[in-house]
């Protein structure tokens, strides 16, 4: 992580460089201009505040959008509210049941990526904070854009994408498939919940971000984290 941050080479750095400067042209982003504390908190709140009003609106008018064969209304305002500072604050906290509010293009466009640059947000303030104790004599702390986009590409991303082709593997859904209708041995009715999950997992329980796609998910791995805690004590 010390090579990423600092711009050196790396095993990932002849496939993802190209990609990384792509960011910052778009952005208009100079990688070797460095911000003061002021720009770089000033970059780091416009930032989250835009992933706040996009989440927001996302979630509002997601029954007019694609990748919602479920059908699910929008979310109500006082719940779109509260999910969106949620997310983008990675504060580990979900108020409802993914697989009966959020349609596939929510989750995947709306909170897996906020996931992501959730965590990364938090990796770059860290990155920040050492910056200040170590540079004594310099009054800049690196590039919130330059963290942002390094933390997500070569570390979160990598990790991230291996998580979820073993959670594939493992039997987790990853398509865009429609709920299924089954019958148990009792002859009891289930619909089985489908979607885009192994994605999400996997970014959720690296970045520790809140919420799940699937709610019995959910409760499984924090037994499971629960578990853990009790057990290496």
């Amino acid at each position: 992580m010390t090579r990423v941050f600092s711009g050196e080479f790396t095993i990932l750095s002849p496939v993802l460089w190209p990609v990384e400067h792509v960011f910052y042209r778009l952005a208009g982003v100079d990688p070797k201009q460095e911000q003061r504390w002021t720009g770089y908190v000033g970059a780091m709140l416009m930032f989250n505040f835009v992933c706040f009003l996009f989440l927001y609106t996302l979630m509002r008018f997601q029954s007019l959008l694609p990748l919602n064969p479920q059908h699910m209304t929008d979310v109500p305002p006082d719940l779109a509210f509260n999910t969106a500072i949620s997310f983008i604050t990675n504060t580990n906290w979900q108020n409802y049941a993914g697989e009966t509010t959020l349609s596939y293009l929510t989750q995947m466009v709306g909170l897996t990526v906020h996931n992501f640059v959730s965590a990364a947000t938090g990796v770059a303030l860290g990155l920040a904070f050492i910056r200040g104790f170590a540079r004594h004599s310099m009054q800049t702390l690196g590039n919130f854009w330059v963290d942002l986009t390094r933390c997500v590409l070569y570390v979160l991303l990598p990790i991230a994408v291996c998580a979820a082709l073993f959670l594939v593997w493992q039997g987790v859904p990853q398509n865009l498939e429609e709920y299924v209708d089954a019958t148990t041995l009792e002859g009891a009715k289930q619909t089985i919940a489908q979607g885009p999950v192994a994605s999400q997992i996997a970014i959720k329980m690296l970045g520790t971000n809140g919420g799940g796609f699937l709610m019995r998910m959910l409760r499984t791995l924090t037994k499971i984290r629960r578990r853990w805690r009790i057990y290496s004590r």
